[in-house]
């Protein structure tokens, strides 16, 4: 089956998205929105380091609505701008265009996501036929849909976590960083994470998910936050991360029930290889590893350790649900509303489009 995308965003998830769109068999790039008036007016595939591939990047999005693409791919930035992001959305569901995104958080769990943005999507998609999936990675995929699968081998289950482990030095994204998840801020700081509804935004619907797999209401939500730091500055891809500052965080977010947790979000983030020992770490040799761990009957652990292809990961579940989106209902949907779906790229490439080449 072969599908039209329009696709959004050239950042560093963006872009391996979209060189991945290039390089696949199954998916046509038919219209490209840039945010940035410097790539407007330049080739698609000349922004990822490609040759030419005859779409030309705009920022207008009137000029792509009418496209009549099967799916936009959006990897727009939504920290800040939620609103905004889903708004962007609309216009293509309202003319029949199915919408996978890696943005917009708060409607990863569709019951429980905000009137505003639930009620404005049922109604976009109901009038154009259209289906809009959140597809993340953390959160999204790693926390919902691994989490989920490990659950049939589960007999009873006392807690699930869904955790993040692992190395942020090659971030670039200074202010998410810095004032979003507390590197570089004194010890006993409490940023954005857990002072500005950003840890709601971002991990609810994950916790509001699990709960609903696992038919157990939420009595109470509960916030764990604390930082680490060395006795030496640390560079790192968003700049010097002062010696005595936080360089680890480590946070839980919680969902309890009879005064236990029962779901819980976990992160051990760190600027700097070899700090925070004293929380849970990567088991293999890695830089980073996505871990669900279930304590019940019986108790087990299931992990994703990776070194290099961080931004790959994060990016397929957005390109790979596109056939299951697209033949799913119509509406807002959720990792239970549509069919299971896996990369269908077996390496087969077309001698027809020599630029295409393999995302490692």
């Amino acid at each position: 089956m072969h599908y039209t995308v329009v696709h959004c965003g050239t950042g560093n998830i963006g872009a391996v998205a979209l060189k991945t769109i290039l390089g696949r068999d199954d998916l046509e790039l038919v219209g490209h929105y840039v945010s940035a008036p410097g790539k407007a007016g330049r080739d698609s595939g000349e922004l990822v380091g490609l040759p030419p591939v005859g779409v030309t990047a705009t920022n207008d999005w009137a000029e792509l609505h009418a496209l009549g693409a099967d799916c936009l791919t959006y990897f727009g930035n939504s920290i800040g701008r939620e609103a905004d992001a889903i708004a962007d959305l609309m216009p293509f569901l309202e003319q029949g265009t199915n919408v996978t995104t890696f943005s917009g958080f708060a409607i990863a769990h569709p019951a429980t996501a905000p009137a505003e943005f639930r009620d404005t999507i049922g109604t976009a998609c109901r009038k154009g036929n259209s289906s809009c999936f959140f597809a993340g990675i953390d959160p999204g995929w790693a926390t919902t849909d691994l989490a989920i699968a490990a659950l049939a081998v589960a007999n009873r289950i006392d807690c699930i976590r869904v955790m993040e482990l692992g190395w942020w030095g090659d971030y670039t994204g200074e202010f998410v960083c810095r004032e979003y998840f507390g590197f570089g801020k004194p010890v006993g700081h409490q940023p954005l994470l857990v002072t500005g509804g950003f840890i709601e935004t971002m991990w609810e619907p994950t916790l509001r998910q699990l709960a609903e797999v696992l038919d157990t209401p939420i009595e109470e939500i509960r916030v764990i936050y604390e930082t680490d730091a060395l006795d030496h500055d640390v560079e790192t891809g968003f700049g010097t991360v002062a010696a005595g500052t936080a360089s680890v965080v480590h946070f839980e977010y919680q969902a309890l029930s009879g005064g236990k947790p029962f779901a819980v979000v976990e992160h051990v983030d760190c600027v700097a290889r070899g700090v925070g020992k004293q929380w849970k770490q990567p088991y293999g040799p890695s830089d980073l590893a996505f871990r669900i761990a279930v304590e019940g009957d019986p108790s087990f652990e299931l992990e994703l350790t990776f070194g290099t292809g961080a931004d790959t990961l994060s990016a397929m579940p957005v390109l790979n649900s596109i056939p299951a989106v697209c033949q799913a209902r119509p509406g807002l949907l959720g990792p239970l509303d549509v069919p299971r779906y896996w990369s269908r790229n077996s390496g087969r490439f077309t001698k027809e489009n020599p630029h295409r080449t393999q995302v490692r």
